[in-house]
């Protein structure tokens, strides 16, 4: 703080102020003891010019002489040798002989030698007094003048020059002791204002300045109850309030940092499960394709199957018609067994594809609920029709495990038919029958395969819904990708933010 600039600031107009009102006050008290002493001067030296006119004038000369003063005679034709004198009593003279009513005349005036003097004139009117001492002493005895008449002029004038130096003397005296009081109430001004204003100032100043350093402890010193003091408690108040301010702001950047790190953290953890999901969901295309595939393949297997189901059905129908023309004429039995052995053949070929067909449906129906259940929750109604077929495939591999034991059961009665015609001819009633069972198994297996065909395109159609929302969950993957890319260019802003708001806390010396 510029102690000097502030001194010269705040007492310099007090100074002035206070050696202008001083000033003014000696200027005024000594012209007015001036003014007071010109007056009783000039009081003085009229009552003693109008007291001449009564005194002997030897004795008036004389007391006048002794007091520094000179005694005036004016009569007619008779002046003083000063000029400005001279002037003064001929226009005395005039006015005193104009105005009988006139008693004195002052006149401040410079004599030749330029010094300063007053003159008091009084007019000399012939009285009985006047003749009767003019007669004792024997000199003129104003023969033929009236009483009341202007005979002469007397006065006492006197050099003001002393007067003058002491009012002087007077105004250098109480200018002395103005300065003197100037000085002293400057100095108990100053201390005063030094110990109540320059110090506490000082002190709030140089705290201000630790603060512009970055030094946030520093307490301003408040032993004054003024506006001074309650300016340094406001400090002290702004100075702790940024202190909290700061830490709150180093706790934030702190937490700033700490939340961006793990929002970082957060987002690579998020790419790498939208990475994840990215390759699942085309995993799931591809076994929803694979899938389609193996079922399109069913499908054809399916047909296959209920073709052959349909063959075999027309066979066992004229195995039927043949059982029947050999239990009517048992010529031809024979021949009719080998029919019927061939029939059956067939039949156990048939029954061997319906079988293949089941287990490669039941390896179909696996491959499928494993895939399903890799697609999680969106798997779901898939792997309830891949179970459908799965049971399905279980039935049709039950019922052509039926028809394999109804054809072997049948294979044995050919074999016993062919050691004896009655026998067989005992025993061509109940092939019939096993054939129409077997008939209606195939025809039965037909209506599975139906069935079949049918779960199929079902499965068809939920893979396609599938696989549509899978699309969708990749448009959303992508769409999810480009925001934790976003995520992580605002993690960076914020560390960067974070970082800033600590380089400006470490700045400052915080309590």
């Amino acid at each position: 703080m510029n102690r000097k600039g502030l001194a010269l600031k705040f007492f310099l107009p007090v100074t002035l102020a206070l050696a202008a009102l001083i000033g003014l006050a000696i200027w005024g008290v000594s012209s007015y003891q001036t003014t007071q002493a010109e007056q009783a001067f000039e009081e003085h030296l009229t009552s003693l010019a109008a007291a001449s006119n009564s005194m002997f004038h030897a004795d008036a000369e004389d007391y006048c002489r002794t007091r520094g003063m000179t005694f005036h005679r004016v009569q007619e034709g008779l002046f003083s040798k000063d000029p400005a004198a001279a002037a003064f009593e001929r226009k005395s003279q005039g006015q005193f002989a104009a105005n009988p009513s006139l008693q004195i005349l002052v006149s401040h005036y410079t004599d030749a030698s330029g010094d300063p003097r007053i003159y008091a004139l009084s007019p000399g009117r012939l009285k009985d007094s006047c003749a009767q001492c003019h007669q004792a002493m024997g000199i003129e005895t104003f023969k033929g003048r009236k009483d009341g008449e202007l005979v002469a002029a007397f006065g006492v004038s006197m050099s003001t020059a002393p007067l003058y130096r002491s009012e002087r003397n007077i105004r250098l005296l109480f200018t002395a002791a103005g300065v003197a009081l100037l000085i002293l109430i400057s100095a108990i001004i100053i201390q005063r204002v030094k110990s109540a204003i320059l110090t506490p100032l000082g002190h709030l100043s140089g705290a201000i300045g630790k603060v512009a350093k970055g030094d946030m402890t520093v307490v301003a010193p408040m032993e004054h109850e003024d506006e001074i003091g309650q300016l340094a408690r406001t400090f002290n108040g702004m100075v702790s309030d940024l202190n909290q301010a700061l830490s709150g702001m180093g706790t934030a950047s702190e937490q700033v940092a700490s939340g961006s790190t793990q929002l970082a953290a957060s987002a690579e953890q998020m790419s790498q499960t939208v990475q994840e999901t990215a390759r699942v969901g085309e995993d799931l295309r591809q076994a929803g394709r694979d899938v389609l595939e193996a079922l399109r393949q069913l499908d054809a297997n399916v047909a296959a199957m209920a073709e052959h189901a349909r063959q075999t059905g027309t066979k066992t129908d004229a195995a039927v018609q043949d059982t029947d023309r050999g239990a009517e004429t048992g010529r031809g039995t024979s021949q009719g067994m080998q029919a019927i052995q061939e029939a059956t053949s067939r039949i156990v070929r048939t029954v061997k594809v319906i079988q293949g067909l089941a287990r490669q449906t039941n390896l179909l129906s696996l491959n499928a609920a494993i895939e399903a259940a890799k697609a999680g929750a969106q798997g779901k109604g898939f792997a309830v029709v891949a179970e459908e077929v799965r049971v399905l495939a279980d039935r049709s591999g039950h019922s052509a495990k039926e028809i394999e034991e109804t054809i072997s059961a049948m294979q044995e009665a050919v074999t016993e038919g062919t050691s004896s015609v009655e026998v067989t001819l005992h025993h061509l009633e109940a092939i019939r029958d096993r054939i129409s069972e077997v008939s209606g198994s195939i025809h039965q297996i037909g209506g599975l395969s139906e069935g079949q065909a049918q779960t199929s395109e079902e499965v068809g159609r939920l893979m396609n819904q599938t696989a549509t929302r899978l699309d969708q969950n990749a448009a959303a993957t992508h769409e999810l990708a480009a925001t934790v890319q976003e995520v992580a260019r605002t993690s960076d802003e914020l560390s960067r933010v974070a970082e800033t708001l600590r380089s400006t806390v470490r700045r400052f010396k915080l309590r």
